[in-house]
């Protein structure tokens, strides 16, 4: 018994360590991610060969609280690829999928497997916490740029180091933000003075960058999140001083923002500029102007097959044959989705794939805020984390499709490998 203790706590050490890793690359490097994807995988297959043990702790813990909804996702799309006319492309987008649902049950089969209650919830802080200094160094790494200390993009804006999109770069700290806001709001007996300096060092260099990123996608999608969750906190603890607190403080360092910062003024005055264009009858290649053409497009494409749409994978095509037939502007050819989640998927794959698309919201929600209600448990904040990340992506999804880009959707099962999982609603924190 000894020696099979020893083998199983040897390849939870590994496995902790590997995903240590992944977890610090998701913001870094996306060939260092696939890879120790990859690697997990195959270790995990082999060492369910060699020990029964672990195998039976894996097969025990694999049916996880989203793998449901992801399949059926998975299934919606399959069932488009008998409407599509190009295969390849819908395979395409099939594997996105299942990218994003070997990413979810890594992390939370892996961590339920390991141990449950306290270890599991010590494993998923550290996770966090590589997650969150991955994010730290990709700041940095901005800061210098913009600084002129590397590159020759000095002054530049917006920020987008690593060749990383300035979209992706400011959303990615959004939700490194709500993690560190979960560290702080909850309190852990691991923590100090001085790793809480190094969150709130973190959080302020994070909305730097997101100010900085001139994503107006991560500005709302921040703000409203913001306000939601501190609505949600009051009303579970019956208490309305903090949401009003936290109201006045937000409304005011948005104000702060937007009187004393140009580009804040400018990127916020493009928003009217582009939607008098848009109503005028310009067909501006603008953000929001080509945004609504999009929408325009995508919605036409469900209205054609409202059940499942054009097809998975045939967006592109579609719109290729609405540019052609002159009824859409050919500056829409360099967009490869319609910049917004719900519209993609009514769009390739009707009203199913937007049943799919919301199932997954819903999931998150019924498994999360329970957790976050429930003190006893001492997991509240893996679901502050959970519900935060949820209603991001929902609100940002509204001006991009957000599982469509790799960083995003990778983030997206991440975040909810570690925070949705079955021992947090049954496991006590030791």
């Amino acid at each position: 018994m000894t020696a099979a203790f020893e083998y199983l706590a040897g390849r939870r050490n590994f496995f902790v360590g590997t995903l240590l890793l992944f977890s610090l690359s998701l913001a870094l490097s996306k060939s260092a991610m696939n890879i120790l994807i990859g690697v997990v995988y195959l270790s995990v297959f082999y060492f369910m060969l060699r020990d029964r043990s672990f195998r039976g702790s894996v097969i025990r813990n694999v049916k996880q609280p989203l793998l449901l909804p992801f399949i059926l996702y998975i299934m919606v799309a399959l069932i488009g690829l008998f409407f599509t006319e190009r295969p390849a492309d819908g395979i395409g987008i099939l594997n996105k999928m299942a990218g994003m649902v070997l990413v979810y049950l890594m992390v939370s089969t892996l961590l339920d497997a390991m141990d449950r209650g306290r270890g599991a919830f010590s494993s998923a802080e550290r996770l966090l916490a590589a997650y969150t200094i991955g994010i730290f160094f990709l700041d940095i790494i901005a800061l210098l740029t913009y600084a002129g200390f590397i590159g020759h993009k000095k002054l530049m804006l917006p920020l987008a180091p690593l060749h990383v999109h300035h979209i992706w770069f400011s959303n990615l700290n959004a939700i490194g933000l709500y993690a560190a806001a979960a560290f702080l709001l909850f309190p852990h007996r691991q923590r100090t003075k001085k790793i809480d300096g190094a969150v709130a060092l973190f959080m302020l260099i994070s909305l730097a960058c997101i100010a900085l990123s001139l994503s107006r996608t991560a500005w709302f999608g921040l703000l409203l999140t913001s306000l939601i969750m501190t609505a949600l906190l009051s009303f579970m603890t019956r208490n309305r001083k903090p949401f009003l607190l936290a109201l006045l403080a937000i409304m005011g360092a948005s104000l702060l923002l937007y009187g004393f910062s140009p580009f804040v003024q400018y990127r916020i005055s493009m928003i009217y500029s582009d939607i008098a264009n848009y109503v005028s009858g310009y067909e501006v290649a603008t953000s929001l102007g080509a945004r609504f053409l999009m929408w325009k497009a995508a919605f036409l494409m469900f209205l054609s097959n409202p059940l499942v749409g054009v097809g998975t994978g045939d967006y592109v095509l579609t719109m290729n044959r609405y540019m052609a037939s002159g009824e859409f502007p050919g500056f829409l050819a360099e967009y490869n989705q319609p910049h917004n989640m719900y519209l993609f998927a009514l769009a390739t794959n009707g009203l199913l794939g937007l049943a799919a698309l919301l199932f997954i919201f819903y999931r998150s929600f019924t498994f999360s805020i329970p957790v976050l209600g429930n003190p006893e448990t001492g997991q509240r904040a893996l679901g502050f984390l959970a519900v935060a990340t949820t209603v991001h992506f929902m609100i940002a999804g509204l001006t991009d499709s957000f599982f469509n880009i790799q960083i995003l959707r990778y983030t997206f099962a991440f975040v909810t490998g570690v925070s949705i999982r079955n021992s947090l609603r049954s496991s006590p924190e030791a």
